[in-house]
């Protein structure tokens, strides 16, 4: 009797989180299409500022210590380090390096007082944005292993990261849409509606969630991977020839600017370009976060800070070298920034369908992994999530998109503003779970 009391007690508790999750969502877009939300969050957020650097540099020692923690995930191990690695590097960084890959150092030059456009731009995809994602994985592990957060706390806590996993998929797929259907028209001269795009990505997820993360999230993740590595190999080959030395100069910049380019004073490419990124990794832990947890059961901490944090920033410095190298020879050519990634695809016919693809590739697998999060996290993590759940975020997911792209851009914009407004509360959250953390092993220091 009492067992069956628990599951049922159980059950409802699910059925309410979602209940009351799928109302805030709603309300959420509702006042998104009104116009309700500020659209200039991060002048709102400027006097946060020197907090977010100082968080950003937390982060950065905080994995750095971990990486020589033995302490494990709780579960047995489901994914070898090459299926680990995909699903990580697949987690919502591939469209932006598509994109950015070949324009942001032509964009950072613009800028007197950045030192190298190359190695600045290396700086604002690796290392910081996948200490974000580790330092709130790793709070997650230990709230898992050991129960460390108050009921309330770990309450409040999923409805913020269930929040921003909306609202980071809604602006993310609207704008992957826009630039997906932007690629096709500047190529081939095709104008696809929207609409269409949303339910064919929106398709893809279902199929890939379906399946299952073993053998859909994975796979998809796989094959992402493996033409991605192609297409790096191809546009090696179409690099300059001072590549390498560049590439030698980026990452000795990289290095020796850390802190000139991360302590933040108040420099127009600060205020553009790297606070930016910094508030937008930030929002982004809220599902990254929970997923990295769910893929590196069995896993040390320390193996997790080198898969999560090592292994993709040396892939993504590989990319940003060979992309931003190409867009800014084309740049010197004299061709404008916004037409570079399009001008350095066209080296050969197969690249522009394999570009398009990728990115769809990409927010699929951003999507898949971000539902399959936010299920097991709003009910209360169900290892396996039943079907009807799974279609039920990709139809709330399509719908969030659609009238986001149905409502403009500058609606969309908006509600990207209210994820940033997140941030003081994510930033908040980091210090309770640290509380809890130094106060547990001090529990366990004092108990011997």
């Amino acid at each position: 009797m009492i067992n069956k009391t628990s599951k049922l007690s159980k059950y409802l508790l699910a059925s309410r989180r979602i209940a009351i999750f799928v109302t805030l969502v709603l309300v959420v877009l509702c006042m998104g299409v009104l116009g309700l939300f500020p659209s200039n969050s991060l002048e709102i957020l400027s006097p946060l500022n020197g907090l977010v650097m100082w968080f950003a540099l937390f982060c950065v020692l905080f994995c750095v210590i971990n990486l020589f923690n033995k302490e494990r995930v709780p579960g047995k191990q489901e994914f070898g380090n090459f299926a680990y690695i995909n699903l990580l590097f697949t987690l919502g960084m591939g469209v932006g390096i598509m994109v950015y890959g070949f324009n942001e150092a032509a964009s950072l030059s613009q800028y007197p007082e950045v030192h190298n456009p190359i190695g600045l731009t290396i700086n604002h995809w690796i290392v910081i944005p996948w200490a974000f994602y580790v330092t709130f994985a790793i709070f997650e592990i230990y709230d898992l292993k050991y129960k460390l957060l108050p009921h309330w706390v770990r309450t409040l806590k999923i409805y913020i990261y269930g929040l921003l996993m909306m609202l980071g998929i809604g602006t993310s797929f609207a704008l992957g849409v826009i630039s997906i259907s932007g690629s096709i028209k500047h190529i081939y001269g095709i104008d696809i509606p929207s609409y269409a795009l949303v339910i064919l990505l929106g398709s893809l997820v279902t199929v890939s969630l379906l399946r299952g993360i073993h053998k859909g999230m994975k796979q998809f993740a796989q094959f992402s991977m493996i033409l991605l590595y192609v297409f790096i190999a191809v546009m090696i080959c179409c690099s300059p020839s001072n590549t390498l030395n560049e590439g030698g100069k980026a990452i000795a910049s990289f290095f020796s600017d850390f802190f000139y380019n991360n302590i933040y004073d108040g420099r127009a490419v600060q205020k553009d370009w790297t606070i930016y990124y910094w508030i937008w990794w930030i929002s982004w832990a809220a599902f990254t976060a929970p997923f990295i947890v769910t893929i590196s059961k069995g896993r040390t901490i320390r193996s997790v800070v080198f898969y999560t944090v090592v292994i993709p920033s040396i892939l993504i410095t590989i990319y940003m070298i060979v992309g931003n190298s190409i867009g800014m020879d084309l740049l010197k050519q004299g061709n404008a920034v916004a037409d570079l990634p399009y001008l350095a695809i066209n080296r050969f016919a197969f690249l522009p369908p394999m570009f398009i693809l990728l990115m769809s590739l990409f927010y699929v697998t951003s999507a898949d992994s971000m539902s399959y999060a936010m299920d097991c996290l709003i009910s209360t993590g169900s290892e396996f999530p039943v079907v009807f759940r799974k279609i039920m975020w990709v139809l709330l997911e399509v719908l969030f998109v659609t009238v986001l792209l149905l409502a403009g851009s500058g609606t969309t914009s908006a509600v990207q503003g209210l994820s940033f407004l997140f941030v003081p509360l994510m930033i908040l959250l980091a210090v309770v779970f640290l509380f809890y953390i130094l106060r547990f092993y001090l529990a366990k220091h004092q108990n011997k």
